[in-house]
Order: C-alpha cells, then structure tokens, then sequence
C-alpha cells in the first residue's frame, strides 16, 4: 500500500469519533467521551474494539487484529472478522450476537442492530461472496444478510429477515426470504450535508 493511500484513509481516532457522533450528534468528540459512553453503552466499546481490529488489519498486523476478534467475542459477544471494509459512522447499539463476514463491505452511517449476520451464503468455490452494505443503511435486530448482494443507500432489513437478493435503495424489506414493502424517505440534500 502507498504511502498516499495510508494518509488517505481516516485514523483509528477518526474512525472511533465518527462512530461517536452517531450516538451523540454535534457534539464535540473527545476521548473523555467516548470513555463516558463506554460506562453506558456497550455499542461504544465495540466500536473501539472493531476499529482497533480495522486498524491492525489494514496495516498489516494480522495477528493483531485476529486477537481483537477474540476480544471482541469475549467483551461484547460479537464476531467481527478481521478484512472488513468499514467506513465511518457506525452504531451498533446492541452488539450482541453480530457476525460478520471476512470480506464483507459496510458503507458510511450505518446501523447494524443485535443478533445481525453478514457473511457468505455458502464456501464453495475459490471465493466465496460477501454483502455490500452501502451508506445510511440500517439492519435490524436478527437479520441474516447472506451472499454477494448489495444493500442500497438508505436501505432498511426488518427485524429476522433473511436477504438473498439485492436491495434497492430506500427500499424496505422484510421476511424470509426478505421481500420489498416499502420504500424510506429520501433524504433532502440540505438534510445530508448538516
């Protein structure tokens, strides 16, 4: 990796403070707290965990990373595979019971709830496929998300649904198999930009 693309991507200190402002907007972030919030939500300390994770993983340290895995399943009682691609912004209010995927891709201001999994569908070939989950999506509590599929800008999964197929964005799905109900309100672009 080139020393231009390293400076490009956010810090671990940028990564954990764009995952604070999603629990306490406009707010101004400090490591005081993000501590303060760690005695009250343990969504905090699984941001720490999985950045820290993300961190070593993207520079090189494997084993690092592959330990933060182990303390992450053992604080928090999730399993966040190291290889992500997480972009900032992320809640994860409730983080028990989150598995995810090795390869999968999870976009900016995203919410995954508890008991979600965003893997592969099955292991057979050379590559198996993982979900994109792209920006402003949010998955809900028990949700499977399996495959080489893509979850659309503004998506939501309803709460124990099973998604095989791609999501349109602000699209709305539900069930098993997950099918589309409805669509979410785009957002106005003087609503994204503040």
């Amino acid at each position: 990796m080139s020393r231009s693309t390293k400076k490009s991507q956010p810090s671990f200190s940028d990564l954990v403070f764009s995952d604070l402002l999603r629990y306490r907007p406009g707010s101004k972030p400090s490591w005081l707290r993000v501590f303060s919030r760690c005695l009250v939500l343990p969504g905090m300390i699984a941001s720490i965990i999985l950045r820290a994770q993300q961190c070593f993983y993207r520079a090189g340290h494997v084993r690092l990373a592959n330990f933060m895995r182990v303390v992450g399943m053992l604080a928090v009682g999730s399993d966040f595979t190291p290889g992500m691609t997480i972009g900032t912004g992320l809640m994860i209010p409730h983080p028990t019971g989150i598995v995810m995927g090795v390869r999968t891709v999870i976009g900016n201001n995203v919410t995954i709830a508890q008991g979600v999994t965003a893997g592969a569908r099955d292991w057979e070939g050379d590559k198996p496929e993982f979900p994109v989950i792209c920006d402003d999506a949010a998955i809900l509590a028990g949700a499977s998300v399996l495959g080489g599929i893509r979850i659309g800008v503004g998506a939501q999964v309803g709460a124990n649904s099973l998604v095989v197929a791609d999501v349109p964005d602000y699209g709305i799905v539900l069930g098993v198999p997950a099918r589309l109900i409805g669509t979410r309100d785009v957002p106005a672009a003087s609503e994204k930009a503040g």
